[in-house]
């Protein structure tokens, strides 16, 4: 995989402007295909139409200004410790396995 400079991600397409987000970190881009340089995970609590709890990986493709936005779970209600906590569970390389 080619050295790349992941950038912070602009999450203004999934947030309103009540939303709360908050960065877990990095994680494995996929490896079908090859051609995402990054990834990270993101929690996003939405308030627009009542409390939604969401769990997203943004992937950065290689070579190119674009941005692919992966919605992966959802909790009813305000619940970001739990979301975190899943994603550092299901969507992040434990420690030491890299």
């Amino acid at each position: 995989m080619p050295d790349a400079i992941v950038t912070a991600p602009d999450l203004s397409l999934v947030l309103g402007p009540d939303d709360s987000a908050f960065q877990v970190g990095s994680c494995p881009p996929p490896r079908k295909g090859g051609r995402y340089v990054g990834a990270t995970v993101h929690v996003v609590v939405h308030r627009r139409h009542g409390p939604w709890t969401h769990v997203y990986r943004v992937l950065q493709e290689e070579g190119a200004n674009r941005l692919l936005v992966h919605l992966h779970k959802v909790f009813e209600g305000e619940r970001a410790a739990e979301a975190r906590s899943w994603a550092l569970t299901n969507l992040m390389i434990p420690a030491g396995a890299e």
